[in-house]
């Protein structure tokens, strides 16, 4: 009878003791009333440090208001985030940030020098889209949405996986372009991100150190955001970029891109016609193969194409039987991305870019070539393209 009693009174006093930590301890969460939610970090380089914005989210009742803060000329990224801290009030946590983006400036010297900070930190997610801008990262993360309140949703939309798997742009995570970095040939690529003026009226924008909201909305006519060219990286600084055609055909041999459009021009009756393709990739494969001393990349894509548009008028059996693509038309598809994804490669080489993974690839399945040639390995390499069309139907 007192072992029963004891149990249950030492189970009692445990009850309490639990109950007593719960109410008494917040875990490791931040008062939300304190807090601003960090969804976008832009880069740029100041005249004596670093200069960095963010668009901050402000939890309130029923509602999130928006906000960019600017820190001007600060030693590290360290020194900019609890700047930020003095001048709002609040605390920033940057575990929801999801985008990145560098300034035009900032690129022309390791950027690995500021955003490796991302890196160390345990509350920042390695997953956040990261994009190089043409100009000031500033300006485009300040420009005013057209859609939505918050600028980095527009941004994010069109470095959305949506987008890399149609082909129109080269989408890379901080995770990825670290594993370039720190890779054998010390490349990688990041999206390039253009604000173009709308029709109906210009990219505003905000700067300086206060707080400024965003206010956009699809009739305003606000900024455009296009990111159609891929910058490409040599130990963490831009070295060269590739056009929107160029990029396509990288995406088509080496990206998580299953379905893209594209443009063919072929000669009909002495005068130009543009077809416009829907290709859908069947199959992709990079292989390096060691022939004599010199490593040779083999791009192999396989895809089947069917006629999405046509500058001209078509006849009605050729609008109903769009799946059925001409074949001197596929043949020109063919020809078309296999001279633009060796402009692709041949451009990277000259900078230095390994795109393609030349070293990574020679050190895993050829190592005696790998030692042979060093970083000199991407300089000598090769490519053959193997692209193949076919009609849909």
């Amino acid at each position: 009878m007192n072992a029963a009693k004891l149990s249950v009174r030492l189970a009692a006093f445990g009850a309490a003791f639990l109950l007593l930590l719960f109410f008494s301890n917040d875990f490791g969460l931040i008062d939300i009333q304190k807090t601003s939610i960090v969804t976008a970090v832009a880069i740029d380089a100041g005249e004596e440090g670093v200069d960095v914005t963010v668009q901050i989210a402000v939890p309130k009742s029923g509602a999130t208001t928006a906000g960019n803060v600017t820190v001007k000329n600060a030693p590290t990224m360290v020194d900019a985030i609890a700047e930020l801290n003095l001048k709002t009030g609040w605390y920033p946590t940057l575990v929801h940030c999801r985008l990145i983006l560098l300034g035009e400036d900032a690129a022309k010297t390791d950027v690995f020098r500021n955003i490796d900070y991302f890196l160390r930190s345990q509350f920042v997610e390695d997953t956040c889209l990261v994009a190089v801008c043409r100009g000031s990262a500033e300006k485009a993360l300040t420009a005013q949405s057209p859609v939505g309140d918050m600028t980095y949703a527009a941004i994010e939309k069109v470095l959305s996986s949506e987008a890399q798997q149609t082909g129109l742009v080269s989408v890379n995570i901080l995770r990825d372009f670290a594993k370039g970095y720190y890779g054998a040939a010390e490349s990688g690529f990041l999206p390039l991100l253009t604000v173009r003026e709308d029709a109906e009226g210009g990219a505003t924008t905000s700067s300086g150190a206060s707080e400024s909201g965003s206010s956009g909305s699809p009739s305003d006519g606000k900024a455009v955001f296009d990111a159609s060219e891929t910058a490409l990286f040599v130990r963490g600084k831009q070295v060269e970029t590739l056009n929107a055609e160029e990029t396509l055909a990288f995406n088509l041999a080496d990206t998580d891109t299953d379905f893209a459009y594209g443009n063919v021009t072929v000669a009909e009756k002495g005068e130009p016609v543009i077809y416009s393709l829907r290709m859908k990739i069947t199959k992709k494969l990079i292989t390096v193969r060691a022939e004599g001393d010199l490593p040779v990349l083999h791009f192999t894509v396989r895809a089947r194409a069917q006629v999405a548009d046509v500058n001209r008028a078509g006849s009605p059996l050729e609008v109903a039987q769009s799946s059925i693509v001409p074949e001197n038309v596929l043949r020109a598809a063919e020809e078309t991305f296999r001279t633009k994804l060796s402009d692709a490669f041949y451009k990277a080489q000259k900078s230095g870019c390994d795109l393609f993974g030349v070293c990574d690839r020679l050190q895993r399945f050829h190592p005696a070539l790998w030692k042979k040639l060093g970083t000199d390995a991407l300089t000598a390499a090769k490519p053959v393209c193997d692209i193949k069309f076919d009609t849909l139907h």
